[in-house]
């Protein structure tokens, strides 16, 4: 019984060594002197008045002389800190003449399937000087689109609004009730043309690209960004082969993904055009459009889409 004990009394004594070690190095211990403050004791060690407050349980700043503080390390602190702060940058890869999903997957060990997903783009919409992100960040303030959309006066507001989407996961924003709605659709759409087209603008008095695809979308119960860049971030991806009525179409116009229009069947699509001024039907065949298209996504669909 005896021995017992013994062995227990060590461990004890093995516990509070290690105990003590443990602390002393992350804390030191300092003896208040006279005229000594909260405030000036934090700036002598590094550390703030709230860390040395919770490191000794107090309630008030008011100290007295010979009074013992244990007082965190500031390589403790920073150490911990830095562990929890620390972000992982975003990688990225500029499209050179030549290159292909395969020869970029190649190039840079990440896989195409990936790399497509990171930037919602395909074989057919890539262009030299596109810049991919292969890798993407942990940086919550690097966590922002590459380039600047350049339509819509209100567009900053409305881009904070869709930012904290997730913009890598697609989804449907909603389903059309049967085929004669999403016809409807596009009589509405067309139903604009000859509109004024004016940059910013959002009213039949003058609007721009991405307020007309906004307007359409929300008479049909559908909530959209305000810019075409935001848009072109939400829904789901579909090839321009896959294209049916209602789908947004993009284009690389002054920036990327800087015009949006509404595809409504034959190759065709519906949009404000800046350089016509007006709301207008182009083909995506024409010489301009062809070489500039970006990508597609489909805000609603019907179960026969296959999406």
């Amino acid at each position: 019984m005896r021995i017992l004990q013994i062995f227990v009394f060590m461990g004890l004594i093995v516990l509070f060594l290690s105990l003590c070690f443990v602390h002393s190095s992350s804390a030191a211990q300092y003896t208040v002197k006279a005229g000594d403050s909260l405030k000036s004791i934090s700036r002598q060690f590094g550390v703030s008045v709230n860390e040395i407050k919770e490191a000794n349980n107090l309630t008030k700043t008011i100290l007295q002389a010979n009074q013992v503080l244990t007082v965190p390390e500031k390589n403790a602190i920073s150490s911990v800190g830095a562990s929890k702060s620390k972000s992982k940058p975003a990688v990225y890869y500029t499209v050179k003449r030549g290159d292909t999903l395969s020869a970029i997957a190649q190039k840079t060990g990440v896989p195409a399937k990936q790399i497509m997903a990171l930037n919602k783009v395909h074989a057919k919409s890539l262009r030299i000087g596109k810049k991919l992100i292969l890798v993407k960040s942990t940086n919550l303030s690097e966590d922002k689109f590459i380039d600047e959309e350049d339509e819509g006066s209100d567009e900053t507001a409305n881009m904070a609004k869709f930012e904290n989407q997730k913009r890598y996961h697609e989804e449907l924003l909603g389903k059309w009730r049967n085929p004669d709605e999403r016809h409807l659709f596009v009589k509405v759409a067309t139903g604009f043309l000859g509109a004024p087209y004016r940059l910013g603008g959002s009213s039949l008095k003058g609007i721009d690209c991405s307020a007309f695809v906004r307007k359409i979308y929300s008479i049909f119960d559908i909530e959209l960004p305000r810019n075409a860049r935001a848009q072109s971030q939400i829904g789901v991806s579909v090839d321009r082969e896959e294209l049916v009525e209602g789908d947004l179409v993009f284009f690389h116009t002054r920036r990327s993904l800087g015009h949006v229009g509404i595809y409504i069947g034959n190759n065709k699509f519906v949009h404000a055009s800046s350089t016509r001024k007006t709301i207008r039907i182009d083909s995506m065949d024409t010489p301009y459009f062809q070489k500039r298209f970006q990508r597609a996504v489909r805000i609603k669909g019907l179960e026969e889409d296959g999406v």
